[in-house]
């Protein structure tokens, strides 16, 4: 097969555009949803035991890139959360999300968090390397590592906030909230409290 180039001067900025070089079998990873990819399901587990994680929330977040004249902003689109069951798994169907986004709605970024572990994506074992679409199809496995340090499990808790996945936290991710506080609460810090 040929493969061919085109050059597109734009505003001084060369695109590139042409046939995509990878085989029909190949799935390419872009940076927006090009169609509905869920129903997005894992399983959690301790990294150490690999007993299953019950009661972990799993968060999947979509940001869209809204395009201006002269930059781009991104901006919360959507927000799910869920709880693993008594076997570390979690099974999130999301197509009314999907199927309704916008054009430049990024393919979504997913967040798990239990008490007393390390966080997916900031502090787990495995999966390593690119880890996009791992949640899609059959799913993948993350391995959690417990924390036995309250000063560790502190520095891990002000890596995030629920601030970042949504602008109505108490109302979009309950579970997650409810999560942070329990930790929070272990750790010797206050809860957080819904704005008045």
């Amino acid at each position: 097969m040929m493969t061919w180039l085109r050059l597109v001067a734009l505003c001084g900025v060369f695109l590139v555009t042409g046939p995509s070089a990878w085989s029909q079998e190949t799935e390419r990873w872009d940076r927006y949803l090009d169609r509905p990819r869920g129903p997005y399901r894992g399983q959690v587990v301790d990294a150490e035991t690999k007993a299953p994680l019950a009661g972990a929330v799993v968060v999947v977040h979509w940001l869209r890139d809204r395009v201006y004249p002269v930059h781009m902003v991104a901006e919360h689109y959507a927000v799910r959360e869920t709880v693993t069951d008594t076997e570390g798994r979690f099974f999130l169907d999301v197509s009314d999300v999907e199927k309704g986004a916008p054009g430049r709605t990024r393919r979504p970024a997913f967040f798990i968090f239990l008490p007393g572990y390390g966080s997916y994506p900031k502090k787990h074992v495995s999966p390593r390397g690119f880890t996009g679409g791992i949640f899609e199809r059959p799913g993948a496995v993350v391995e959690l590592p417990r924390f036995e340090d309250r000063e560790e499990r502190r520095k891990h808790l002000f890596l995030f906030g629920h601030g970042d996945f949504s602008d109505r936290p108490f109302k979009d991710l309950p579970e997650l909230v409810r999560k942070i506080n329990a930790e929070r609460i272990a750790i010797g810090l206050e809860p957080h409290t819904p704005p008045e």
